[in-house]
């Protein structure tokens, strides 16, 4: 049996405490200020119509003014003051309260989605991640900080007002109350309705906004294939689509909001009308007529805040459910509890009957992206990774990294599973150059010494060099301190390529992991590359990805795979290297072959 509407709703608004729970303790005092001040407007609000009372009672001959009617005048006045002062400073407040909560959560969310493992990023489109961490916090900011300021203090003005009626006059109180709880009911029942569309409304922005992402990603490819058109058939029925529940999430809003407002207004008739026969009958005054009938007024701005809000409920709970289940999800790449700092690393690497499964996005017909490796690495060995596309290359590389773990199997990195080790010592001592280099929106001095942010300029400016990225450092507008823009796509693929060797030979770690690393380079700057290389990871173990044979021939053993497994592993000297190299048209005696695209596994 499912549970009232009212109580399913309760549960959702725990459900939003729950998710910023661990922020409140930090601002107990700020909240304590926000709830006295709150108090106090109420106190401020129920007091501002007995002025009005005394002066109609005074007029009518029913009373006197206990103050005068100059004091009355004045009193209201400097009560309407003193109320809009509070509730400036009560709003200052809580709202401040609000967004000071709402964006250390979203520092502690982004955090957490950058920590979740490849297979996790490789399975969602980046603009559904983006509305999540940027609109999904927005919408749960603005909702949160209208529960703050009016949510409760509209329930509480409601039960104040009423009250202080039944205390004057219990049959007239008895009417507004009526009207009153139905209006509550009413927007109980359309706030679920709300709620609804906006979850389903909040997954078709996701997948617009995925879309969006996907296409500016390839505006190169637009422009050659769609010149001429503003947007693809699919962006059109996706904003078609959006448009037409954001439609209905209003028409649902506005239709209680309507409702509401006929409610509220039809409970002050029936105030004008009881309370004009009870005034003909001498039950109350005229001025306690005027006094219900501005209470029941004073309710309109409050309930119709309040219906707005139990709209705006309807996102905030949307947004609310998305980022929980995207914060509730644990890294899948994780330190242990009883992880080991790594110390410095010999580089000795065993794999044991490793398979890793391909990722879902990309499987096709294959499911296995490595299939039974079994290669054991001494410490210091170098190792020329080779195979065609798809077999498996880039996926080892990503094992030996910990962006992914084995499905099955065990590496070991000097004799310890490479899981029982802290994941930042692990990479910190591993010097990476991958393909397709991505630079971040830092100086190029920042992005060089990413994983040595203590090294000097010296070291930098030596590094630049010997990865032949001195010229290009040189010609930017401040050298070093040149921000990157737009992920460094401004830069050839050569010359990023550049910046990543150097980054790669400022940290010179334990292990290297090279993946095509003079892709994009011209012929002679690939060959000085490769030199350079070849002297940084003498002594360390290494893992070069390639299709060029000269770059076989420079280190002690070719491993080949072929459908993720491997089918050779053999010394580049002597017979039966000099054999499997040959197999693959890959003789270091021989002229280098085409360069080939790396894996996309």
């Amino acid at each position: 049996m499912r549970p009232p509407r009212l109580l399913r709703q309760l549960r959702d608004l725990r459900q939003v405490l729950d998710l910023l729970r661990p922020y409140l303790p930090l601002h107990r005092r700020t909240m304590v200020v926000g709830l006295m001040l709150t108090l106090l407007l109420l106190a401020l609000r129920l007091a501002q119509p007995w002025p009005l009372k005394w002066i109609v009672d005074a007029l009518t001959g029913a009373a006197s003014v206990p103050v005068g009617m100059a004091g009355a005048g004045a009193l209201f006045l400097l009560l309407a003051v003193a109320a809009a002062s509070v509730e400036y400073a009560q709003v200052m407040t809580l709202v401040g309260m609000g967004n000071r909560i709402l964006y250390a959560f979203r520092a502690d969310l982004f955090s957490h989605v950058l920590r979740q493992s490849l297979s996790f990023h490789e399975r969602r489109a980046e603009g559904e991640l983006l509305t999540r961490i940027i609109y999904d916090t927005t919408r749960l900011r603005k909702g949160v900080n209208h529960v703050l300021t009016r949510l409760f203090q509209t329930v509480l003005t409601f039960v104040a007002i009423l009250v202080v009626l039944f205390w004057v006059d219990a049959p007239l109180a008895a009417v507004l109350a009526v009207t009153g709880t139905v209006a509550l009911w009413v927007m109980a029942q359309g706030g679920h309705g709300v709620r609804k569309a906006a979850r389903k409304n909040r997954k078709r922005e996701g997948k617009l906004a995925a879309l969006v992402a996907e296409e500016l990603i390839a505006i190169r490819e637009i422009h050659t294939f769609r010149s001429g058109q503003t947007a693809g058939g699919l962006f059109e029925r996706l904003n078609r689509k959006s448009l037409k529940q954001e439609s209905k999430v209003r028409r649902l809003g506005s239709g209680m909001l309507l409702r509401v407002e006929l409610l509220i207004s039809l409970g002050i008739g029936l105030v004008l009308i009881v309370g004009a026969q009870r005034v003909a009958a001498g039950a109350v005054t005229a001025g306690e007529l005027v006094l219900f009938v501005s209470y029941a007024t004073a309710l309109l701005p409050p309930f119709f805040r309040f219906a707005r809000q139990t709209v705006r409920m309807g996102t905030t709970i949307a947004s609310s459910d998305r980022l929980r289940n995207l914060m509730e999800r644990p890294p899948k790449i994780a330190d242990a509890p009883d992880a080991v700092v790594a110390d410095r690393l010999h580089g000795s690497l065993v794999l044991r009957d490793v398979s890793a499964k391909s990722p879902r996005r990309r499987r096709g017909t294959r499911k296995w992206a490595l299939r039974d490796v079994n290669l054991e690495v001494g410490a210091g060995e170098r190792l020329a990774v080779v195979g065609p596309n798809g077999a498996g290359k880039s996926s080892l590389l990503r094992l030996l990294l910990r962006l992914s773990d084995p499905d099955e199997g065990a590496i070991l990195v000097d004799g310890r599973d490479l899981r029982e080790y802290a994941v930042p010592s692990l990479r910190d001592q591993m010097s990476v150059v991958l393909q397709g280099t991505v630079l971040f929106g830092l100086t190029v001095r920042e992005n060089l010494a990413l994983g040595r942010p203590d090294a000097s300029e010296a070291d930098i400016l030596d590094a630049a060099g010997r990865a032949q990225a001195l010229e290009l450092i040189g010609h930017l507008p401040e050298g070093l301190d040149t921000v990157v823009r737009r992920q460094g796509r401004l830069f050839s693929a050569g010359e990023r390529q550049r910046l990543a060797i150097a980054r790669a030979l400022l940290r010179d770690g334990s292990i290297w992991l090279l993946d095509e690393p003079t892709t994009g380079l011209d012929e002679d700057s690939a060959q000085t590359i490769v030199e350079t290389l070849d002297q940084a990871t003498r002594g360390r173990t290494t893992f070069w990805v390639t299709h060029d044979p000269r770059v076989a021939g420079r280190l002690e053993r070719v491993v080949y795979l072929a459908d993720g497994r491997v089918r050779d592993v053999m010394p580049t000297r002597g017979q039966a290297g000099a054999a499997l190299l040959g197999e693959l048209n890959m003789n270091p005696t021989s002229e280098p072959v085409p360069a080939i695209q790396g894996d996309t596994v």
